[in-house]
């Protein structure tokens, strides 16, 4: 068990993720309104565009650096069944590297925690075996709510357990995509969380209440948008899949500015898609939402 504190004296100085500039990747979410409630909504991917580095690099990568050290078993671990894809996994991502001029980080003997910690994303490795994918393989550094000690081994179906929905709509689809996605097709998408706080590491169902942020000022939002830029990739030669996640977050405040965001937000937090999200914040959202109302109408 690990407790707040701990996880707490992982967390990211705050105001380093409080951009300058409009961050680009808030026109990338997908906040259409429709009748499902989870989505895979996949786009094409160049592979000079499959991973990327930002102004935060620096920061992420030493935190990724210390994790790695410091709590090895919780965010790093791979199974023999995916020793090879691991491998080969490692070596894309330092090819990727290479064509930037970027070195990866050394000290790591392991080829998979090695790249992991030379990138500002995580790297989970589904294996195909016993009639379905398995989470085998992952580095993953900044988990959104969710423990890799439990989910290690486990088929797609029971890793996205909690993911109200999954097993009735997206289930099928996701295991048909990965039988049928082939080595020269990269593709992506993102998903969209609001967070009490600015946390990277968190391997727990739930965010105590202790690490929250105070409450905010009235008239003021207190929640941060958290979102996951994930790809997906099939390995040439392992035939596993490969699959990136990179956590990108900002306050809410920064729609202040965008009234076509806060509007389109509101109405996709009332939908079918943003049905856990609101179960998960409960009346934490109330005070943000009408906040995103007000912006919206401006």
């Amino acid at each position: 068990m690990i407790s707040a504190a701990d996880i707490g004296s992982y967390a990211p100085d705050p105001e380093r993720y409080r951009p300058t500039s409009w961050p680009s990747w808030v026109d990338e979410l997908d906040l259409s309104v429709g009748e499902a409630h989870v989505r895979m909504a996949l786009h094409g991917l160049r592979g000079e565009d499959w991973l990327c580095r930002d102004e935060l690099a620096a920061t992420e990568l030493a935190l990724r650096a210390r994790l790695l050290q410091e709590q090895r078993h919780r965010v790093f671990a791979c199974l023999d069944t995916a020793r090879g894809a691991a491998d080969e996994a490692a070596s894309l991502v330092f090819d990727w590297l290479a064509t930037r001029g970027v070195a990866p980080l050394r000290g790591e003997l392991d080829p998979l925690a090695g790249a992991a910690m030379s990138l500002q994303d995580d790297l989970c490795v589904m294996v195909r075996r016993d009639g379905g994918w398995h989470l085998d393989a992952a580095a993953l550094c900044f988990p959104s709510m969710w423990s890799l000690v439990e989910k290690l081994g486990l088929p797609t179906v029971a890793v996205h357990a909690p993911v109200a929905h999954y097993r009735d709509e997206l289930a099928a689809r996701v295991d048909t995509f990965f039988d049928r996605l082939r080595p020269d097709t990269l593709v992506w998408r993102r998903n969209l969380s609001l967070w009490p706080c600015c946390l990277l590491w968190v391997p727990t169902s739930a965010i105590d209440e202790a690490l929250w942020d105070p409450p905010a000022p009235p008239g003021s939002p207190r929640l941060w948008l958290r979102s996951e830029r994930q790809t997906l990739r099939r390995l040439p030669v392992s035939k596993a899949i490969l699959f990136t996640i990179r956590v990108q977050m900002a306050p809410l405040s920064i729609l202040a500015d965008r009234p076509d965001r806060a509007g389109a937000l509101a109405a996709w937090l009332r939908s079918p898609g943003g049905e856990s999200r609101r179960q998960h914040l409960g009346r934490l959202l109330d005070p943000d939402l009408a906040w995103l109302d007000h912006v919206g109408r401006s």
